[in-house]
């Protein structure tokens, strides 16, 4: 039987990528693990699942140091033509394996039209992704604990991971699945009037947890809190979900249910990719 050429994109620890093979799914050829991070544990994880595996170092290649990156050099990282470039390299080693699907399982980089309108590319998001604000766009967007940290602020009592197709746009792209709610009244009662600071904005909340720890704003609470959501989530959403996901769209592939039209579009059992077309969690 066919399996689906398969590439996994990864930045950090790989324990999405670990659980994806783990899943050990009928329909995929897992052939690559591709990293742009010489720090990550994508060697690790290639050699204990005897994958091959690459690497595309980002650093190396815009110039800076991990760990170090300046305001100059996060500059250089928002250059789309550079960008393409480097996604040009990143293209090039897939091609090389004959690769059709990939996991974006933790990559840190929003993907240039390069990759999203040459290959199905699959991510999981620690947000839920059906929620949308007044003017009708996905209103807990953003990469880390920046959406878990949305949905305090917001009120929400539950948050969830979304699977979904990816697109050039950031958190973009056909829902896949949803995960089971991790309940936030799981913590001890607090004020979360506490998290953001009075006068403060959630966009200089996420300078200072980049920038200096979280001490300038006092916006460490918040920080902390959304991180302890973002790991629960990883055990019902990323590490349940995403395997899923990968399983079933390798199927949809297979079945010629899933798969792009003349224009690049994302065709899904006829007509353009839509929001839920797999079963989740909820």
């Amino acid at each position: 039987m066919r399996k689906i050429p398969t590439a996994i994109l990864m930045s950090g620890s790989g324990s999405n990528a670990r659980k994806i093979i783990e899943y050990n799914s009928k329909f995929l050829d897992i052939r690559l693990i591709l990293s742009d991070n010489p720090a990550s544990n994508y060697r690790s994880i290639a050699r204990d699942f005897n994958i091959d595996q690459a690497l595309n170092n980002i650093y190396r290649f815009y110039g800076v140091e991990p760990g170090k990156v300046s305001a100059a050099g996060r500059k250089r990282f928002r250059d789309k033509q550079k960008r393409l470039t480097f996604d040009a390299l990143t293209d090039k080693i897939l091609k090389g394996y004959d690769i059709e699907l990939i996991a974006a399982a933790g990559y840190n980089w929003l993907l240039s039209p390069l990759l999203c309108n040459n290959y199905i590319i699959v991510n999981v998001h620690p947000g839920d992704l059906r929620v949308r604000d007044e003017a009708g766009k996905r209103k807990y967007i953003g990469l880390g604990w920046i959406p878990t940290a949305k949905a305090l602020l917001n009120g929400e009592q539950s948050v969830y991971t979304t699977t979904h197709l990816v697109t050039a746009e950031l958190d973009g792209g056909a829902i896949a699945r949803v995960s089971a709610p991790v309940d936030v009244g799981t913590f001890e009662n607090f004020d979360r009037r506490q998290l953001l600071p009075s006068g403060v904005t959630l966009k200089e909340l996420i300078r200072d947890v980049n920038n200096n720890g979280g001490n300038e704003y006092g916006s460490a609470l918040l920080y902390s809190r959304s991180k302890e959501l973002q790991e629960k989530l990883k055990v019902v959403g990323d590490w349940r979900e995403f395997p899923i996901t990968m399983h079933q769209v390798a199927d949809y592939m297979l079945q010629g249910r899933l798969h792009r039209d003349e224009s690049g579009l994302i065709m899904v059992a006829g007509r353009e990719a839509f929001d839920l077309f797999l079963t989740g969690g909820v």
